[in-house]
């Protein structure tokens, strides 16, 4: 018994001498004032270490400064002009022009053209497998020659009207490609 005592009397000496010890590694922190144990806010929500490397270069550069580089500070480039280099300052207002917007129009009705074609296409799949079952039903149920022909007729006249749709919105397709290279072209001749 008294083996006992004196293991769980050690056994709490350990825990109230390492208790102190994990709270504050897990609350420590390097040189730039980082937590690298906890990383969660008050909240309990997870950041990870991507949070902390933002928050250091906040902490460098500034928050205001975010958008210049070292280069623009370092050679005065503090003008109100944040472009990119490839940026074409004269290519601004192009929706103004009447050719522009019969090019936008063009492009916009095209693609209407190609969902419409594609809505009818899939709704000739879908009359296709209506009558492949109606087909398979009436055989099923043992239905006269005639009617069994007539099934197939339906099923011929379903595959040529979805071949006919597949070659219409081909062609809007190729319209379509058309309306946007033509577009591409006017907004490139500005």
């Amino acid at each position: 018994m008294k083996h006992l005592r004196m293991i769980i009397l050690s056994a709490m000496v350990a825990g109230v001498l390492i208790v102190p010890g994990i709270s504050a590694t897990a609350d420590a922190k390097d040189g730039d004032g980082h937590q690298h144990f906890r990383q969660s806010d008050r909240h309990g929500k997870f950041h990870g270490r991507r949070d902390l490397r933002h928050d250091r270069w906040e902490r460098h550069h500034g928050r205001r400064d975010f958008r210049h580089s070292r280069w623009e500070r370092h050679h005065g480039r503090h003008d109100n002009h944040h472009f990119r280099r490839d940026v074409r300052h004269d290519n601004r207002g192009h929706h103004n022009k009447p050719e522009i917007k019969q090019d936008f129009k063009d492009v916009r009705a095209a693609r209407k053209e190609v969902q419409d074609g594609r809505k009818e296409l899939r709704g000739d799949y879908r009359e296709l497998r209506k009558d492949r079952a109606e087909l398979r039903r009436d055989i099923r149920n043992g239905a006269s020659k005639q009617e069994i022909l007539r099934d197939r007729q339906e099923i011929r006249d379903d595959w040529r009207e979805i071949a006919k749709d597949r070659r219409e919105l081909h062609q809007d397709q190729a319209r379509l490609d058309t309306a946007r290279r033509e577009l591409k072209a006017d907004l490139r001749k500005r």
